[in-house]
């Protein structure tokens, strides 16, 4: 079975998330898998057959959106989506944590270590797939951050770790180029 086939399965199967955003994941995977098609997507398959999507509450936390790997659960900010923030962007952002994601770990986040990193090299495969029609940038410093150490340690570093959840490759990226982390 083709794999945007079994994206599609996994997301008929779940019945919490609305019709409208069904078809608007599936979209962006679409995207996704056509830009990186080395990329395996199995691990999103099974997350999106049992993700949940809930309102994000502004008292706890005051981003646009947040995913939590550990819950399996997707929160979203109706009130800074609908303002700020282009939706299209949000979600492809939180579509690529969830496909980097394992129940432990978010792509090459390891004991807290590389969250910025992390964030940042989300943040730019984000722009670098949908773009941003938005004046206002998720997090603009960290992708900053990250388009810097990616110059130093290789795009294709970054992304297979990412994507693999091997912060070991990452750290070896790093001693490779002279830095010691």
């Amino acid at each position: 079975m083709d794999i945007m086939d079994m994206v599609k399965q996994s997301l008929n199967a779940n019945s919490s998330i609305s019709d409208g955003l069904r078809q608007n994941i599936y979209e962006l995977v679409l995207i996704l898998h056509t830009k990186f098609p080395d990329v395996d997507l199995t691990n999103l398959c099974n997350r999106l057959r049992s993700l949940q999507v809930k309102k994000l509450n502004k008292f706890i936390n005051n981003n646009v959106s947040m995913y939590s790997n550990v819950e399996n659960i997707l929160y979203l900010n109706n009130e800074k989506l609908s303002g700020d923030f282009d939706a299209k962007h949000v979600l492809m952002y939180e579509i690529l944590n969830i496909a980097s994601s394992t129940e432990t770990t978010r792509g090459f986040i390891q004991d807290g270590r590389f969250e910025a990193l992390n964030v940042g090299y989300t943040e730019i495969m984000a722009n670098f797939l949908v773009g941003n029609e938005s004046d206002k940038a998720m997090y603009p410093n960290q992708a900053a951050e990250t388009n810097l150490i990616s110059i130093i340690i290789g795009n294709d570093i970054l992304k297979k770790a990412y994507f693999t959840n091997d912060t070991e490759l990452l750290i070896k990226g790093f001693n490779d180029a002279g830095v010691q982390v």
